[in-house]
């Protein structure tokens, strides 16, 4: 698989540059449009003092048609030439919100407003001022149309600033929470790539080196695109390798280590029955021609068995120091244990109960005949570990984590606290000389952990001891 363009510092300060620079794009279009608005405002302020200035007017315009009063006449010019003083500050800004051609049709109609009101505030032009009902109504009317229409002006060009105002706060407000939202994704983006990609590979490869920590040597698959994780991963599957392979020549070193403990406990074990070998042997041939025959078949049977048991020695011998790969299959673990207690059944006695406590349905990945081999050792010592009444249990279950947890327990003499570290070392035994030759412990200690997994020993004097066998479930991937 080829690498990846960018690693996972990169892809992250990436990620942390682009969200700044949102943050900050963010921040510097609020600027800008709180900017606008600024602007705006004030634009609206020059606009609203023109439309406060014509709606006084037209305000006092109705006073004077009600009361008829020169005061009010005088406020009204006084708000028209105020409307005239604000007008050329602000053409640009009503053309833009309006049309240079009303800006210029708002200019006349209020010089013609004005001059309307001048006719009867001007003592030159008292004389034209309609004095009758009719004329004066006429007046009126016109003088309302005009100040209509410079109302209209001005109230729509405030309005439409207003709105204007309205529509840019809008944008500001949306554009705001487009950033909030682009930000707050791109912060659960960023989580979750640092999730996907950093925390659960760690928390995978803590799980692993847990395993490891048991004895489990089983590589990490499906290596990551990451380059630092995949490092990572690589630099523990490579430890795990040199581990297994270092435990693996542990063993067979503390193997060569034991040479002369072993050959010690040959002597010892292989004398004996050549011992009796040459006895019944020299029995047979003083006693050849005199001897009736079943009595000789009788030593040659028992010259038989202990050649038997002489191989066996020799047989236990070659499986300690030999290493040999294992023929796995799936199997039933109940029905391997089953038969083991079968095989065993004429060596229980009658006062010694086994209890089972396996589910029918559980299956297991290993070499079967190793197994039953570890199974029967066990089992064996269990039984004859019981003098008089007493229970072997036998116990297995799945757990959680894909491995087969194997309990075998018995209520027999127990085991010395300073021998429970030597038990599986070759050749010790806490049997009698003669019924034990030392190894069928070490020997199945071999076998489970030849199969990824772990045997522990608990015991206590008298009350009884309990093997504690912990084996994966699954084939192990290399």
């Amino acid at each position: 698989m080829a690498r990846p363009v960018l690693s996972i510092r990169q892809k992250v300060m990436i990620a942390v540059a682009a969200l700044y620079l949102l943050m900050a794009v963010s921040v510097l279009g609020g600027y800008y449009f709180m900017q606008q608005l600024e602007d705006k405002m004030g634009y609206l302020e020059d606009v609203s003092k023109l439309e406060e200035s014509v709606l006084e007017t037209r305000r006092f315009e109705k006073n004077y048609f009600l009361y008829g009063d020169q005061e009010s006449l005088k406020t009204l010019i006084y708000h028209i030439n105020r409307v005239r003083e604000l007008l050329p500050k602000n053409v640009a800004k009503l053309a833009a919100l309006s049309s240079d051609e009303a800006v210029a049709q708002f200019k006349s109609d209020l010089v013609e407003y004005e001059r309307w009101f001048s006719i009867c505030d001007s003592p030159q032009s008292a004389a034209d001022c309609p004095s009758n009902p009719a004329s004066r109504e006429q007046y009126e009317a016109t003088i309302r149309k005009i100040g209509s229409k410079i109302s209209d002006f001005a109230e729509g060009v405030a309005r439409r600033k207003r709105q204007s105002i309205k529509e840019t706060i809008g944008i500001s407000v949306k554009l705001q929470l487009l950033a909030f939202a682009l930000i707050a994704a791109g912060f659960t983006v960023h989580g979750g790539f640092l999730v996907s990609k950093v925390l659960k590979p760690l928390r995978l490869l803590e799980e692993n080196t847990q395993k490891l920590a048991r004895g489990e040597f089983k590589p990490l698959e499906h290596l990551p695109r990451e380059q630092e994780i995949r490092e990572i991963f690589a630099a523990f599957n490579r430890m795990a390798e040199q581990l297994r392979t270092r435990e693996e020549q542990l063993v067979q070193s503390k193997k060569l280590a034991s040479l002369g403990t072993m050959l010690a406990g040959v002597a010892h074990e292989v004398n004996n029955p050549l011992s009796n070998i040459s006895s019944s042997c020299e029995i047979l041939l003083e006693e050849l021609d005199d001897a009736d025959k079943e009595w000789q078949k009788t030593l040659l049977r028992k010259v038989l068995d202990q050649v038997d048991k002489a191989r066996g020695i020799v047989l236990n011998l070659l499986e300690f120091s030999r290493s040999k790969e294992f023929s796995k299959e799936r199997f039933n673990l109940k029905q391997v244990l089953d038969r083991t207690l079968s095989l065993l059944h004429g060596h229980v006695p009658t006062s010694v109960r086994v209890v089972t406590e396996i589910d029918d349905g559980l299956m297991i990945f290993a070499d079967k005949l190793r197994m039953q081999q570890a199974f029967m050792n066990l089992l064996t010592n269990a039984i004859q570990a019981i003098n008089g009444d007493g229970e072997v249990q036998i116990r297995a279950k799945l757990r959680r984590d894909g491995v087969v947890k194997v309990t075998i327990r018995d209520t027999g003499r127990g085991i010395r606290e300073e021998d429970l570290p030597r038990i599986f070392d070759p050749f010790f035994t806490t049997k009698d000389v003669g019924q034990g030759t030392g190894l069928g412990l070490f020997i199945t200690h071999d076998i489970i952990l030849g199969h990824g997994g772990t045997i522990a020993v608990e015991s206590t004097p008298g009350k009884g001891t309990i093997f504690t066998i912990r084996i994966p479930a699954q084939e192990l991937s290399s």
